[in-house]
């Protein structure tokens, strides 16, 4: 993945988890670590690029996936700005 992809899965999966605790409880406590192991490795990467990714299991992707195709649905958008994209932007 090059760094625009990653930057749009790590996005990607703030959304989900945002739209977990805001809207509809989809993710266990469980899969919510998942997620975010997922997540802060991506971070990593972006500074060390020889890490290797931490990818979720597929019957969590597929949730992930679901979830957003409800945040497109239901044109969500998070109370909270995702915190990696705020220190991206400074």
């Amino acid at each position: 993945m090059n760094r625009q992809q990653i930057k749009a899965r790590i996005a990607q999966l703030y959304v989900a988890l945002q739209f977990c605790s805001e809207k509809i409880k989809t993710f266990t406590a469980g899969e919510r670590i998942c997620i975010n192991q997922e997540r802060f490795q991506w971070m990593h990467i972006l500074d060390n690029p020889e890490a290797e990714p931490r990818p979720i299991s597929l019957d969590l992707e597929n949730k992930v996936k679901n979830v957003t195709n409800l945040v497109t649905k239901f044109h969500f958008t998070p109370y909270y700005e995702d915190p990696f994209m705020e220190e991206e932007k400074s």
